[in-house]
């Protein structure tokens, strides 16, 4: 009776993942993707500065909820997990794909954005060793 209870469980968790993932599927492209694209023409903001703005402040509002729910609520440190591990799942994985879905496999690249992208991850990057530096000494 207890495996079928688990059984259950588990086929319930699975639909409810799937009804999760179409929630967020409706309201991105029905909610948010339209108000970027209205925020950026009544501002006259450029495709490249929205999307290096709006669309990654969109992308990690829950790993940001996740670190202020660990770090206010839970008092753990899985704020700094959640975030580490979704910027290296950004840098690599989403740059990966990009190359992957380009046209002959090739992306033309303005060296200005390459280079402004980079100094600001470099910063973000010292940042981030200089806090947990500072957390680690406090031990």
């Amino acid at each position: 009776m207890c495996e079928i209870f688990v059984h259950f469980l588990q086929i319930i968790i699975v639909i409810g993942l799937f009804v999760a993932f179409w929630g967020l599927a409706v309201v991105c492209e029905d909610y948010f993707v339209p108000s970027i694209t209205i925020m950026c023409e009544y501002n006259k903001i450029p495709d490249d500065v929205a999307g290096a703005t709006f669309m990654a402040a969109g992308a990690s509002s829950p790993e940001m909820f996740a670190c202020f729910v660990s770090l206010f609520v839970t008092h753990t440190a899985l704020g700094a997990g959640t975030i580490i591990g979704s910027e290296i799942f950004n840098h690599l994985v989403i740059c990966a794909a990009a190359v992957l879905y380009a046209n002959g496999g090739e992306l033309q690249l303005d060296w200005r954005l390459v280079l402004r992208e980079s100094l600001f991850y470099l910063m973000a990057l010292l940042l981030l060793i200089a806090a947990l530096s500072l957390n680690s000494n406090e031990d």
